[in-house]
């Protein structure tokens, strides 16, 4: 079950965005609205994938739309054997798979009736 870990206004230089921050064992949710009015600006899902991902992602922004992609932990090592930074690897084009496991995820969830319902029409969009 997800649960809030934070609301607030996030500090930068001419910003008025609010960021509130959901967390469970196996996910993380973070959403972006106007601080003034309300509006939602974007959101993004990281959680536990299947089918060979270990961690899906998938986001919504204005202007931008739904983007499902996986994230790269940096735990490979590589041809140096340290780990590296955790990058967003974007799919070409998005899986239906990701954006339904999304869902489901989002509905069980504890985060307030409207803001879900907002994501859950931005995921089906």
């Amino acid at each position: 079950m997800l649960t809030k870990i934070e609301s607030r206004v996030v500090r930068q230089p001419d910003s008025k965005v609010r960021r509130a921050w959901y967390q469970s064992a196996t996910a993380e949710v973070i959403l972006h609205h106007d601080a003034d009015t309300g509006t939602f600006l974007s959101f993004e899902i990281d959680f536990e994938g299947c089918g060979g991902v270990r961690r899906a992602y998938v986001s919504w922004a204005r202007g931008v739309g739904v983007r499902t992609g996986a994230v790269n932990v940096g735990d490979e090592g590589g041809p140096l054997k340290y780990k590296a930074s955790p990058v967003i690897v974007w799919d070409f084009k998005n899986r239906p798979r990701l954006i339904e496991d999304a869902r489901r995820l989002i509905e069980t969830s504890s985060i307030e009736e409207g803001l879900r319902d907002s994501i859950l029409h931005r995921l089906s969009s």
